[in-house]
């Protein structure tokens, strides 16, 4: 059976925004979908989330991984870690690449962050070599998350991306996400 999980972004939950639409999409065509609430999600770590996910007995070998936001850079964050098996695609819709990297970011957001992002940077070639494929989507008018710290991710790993004219930050607006569903089906 095909495997996937969802990862909700920074004060999110699996229930709000596209993740209920995706988890049916897939599921409709076969997926078996893990959408977990992700613990203390007001200042997402890398190292609380990784040891969640990794200890809550789901196989993730060749899982679709889709994060968003936060829920994105934890994609990373997980390919990263040495207990993360190899997966089929990992998706990220709206990330960025460092802490203090936000839009007009404050301090009080860098700190927010700051246990989310890897203290040395991530280890691209390692995160390359955990997945087949890299997919990122992004909207051109992001008001948090950078449009250029996105694409230079993708450049890093390879990936496609997919910029959504006025695709605002691809969350709250958003109950559906059909540019993703379609980018997914190209592949």
């Amino acid at each position: 059976m095909k495997r996937a999980v969802i990862l909700h972004g920074t004060d999110g939950s699996p229930e709000i925004n596209w993740f209920p639409w995706m988890k049916s999409q897939l599921e409709a065509r076969g997926y078996e979908v893990w959408a977990p609430q992700l613990p203390n999600c007001h200042t997402p770590n890398r190292v609380t989330y990784n040891d969640f996910l990794f200890g809550s007995g789901w196989d993730f070998t060749d899982n679709l991984l889709i994060g968003h936001s936060s829920g994105a850079v934890s994609v990373l964050n997980l390919l990263q870690d040495d207990r993360c098996p190899h997966i089929a695609t990992a998706v990220m819709v709206g990330v960025w690449a460092r802490a203090d990297g936000l839009t007009n970011g404050t301090a009080e957001e860098a700190d927010q962050f700051k246990d989310l992002f890897p203290p040395e940077g991530f280890d691209f070639a390692k995160i390359k070599g955990k997945s087949d494929q890299f997919l990122y989507l992004h909207g051109s008018d992001d008001p948090y998350c950078p449009l250029d710290q996105a694409r230079w991710i993708a450049e890093q790993t390879g990936g496609d991306f997919v910029e959504i004219p006025n695709g605002h930050h691809l969350g709250g607006r958003y109950k559906e996400l059909p540019e993703l569903l379609n980018a997914l089906k190209a592949r």
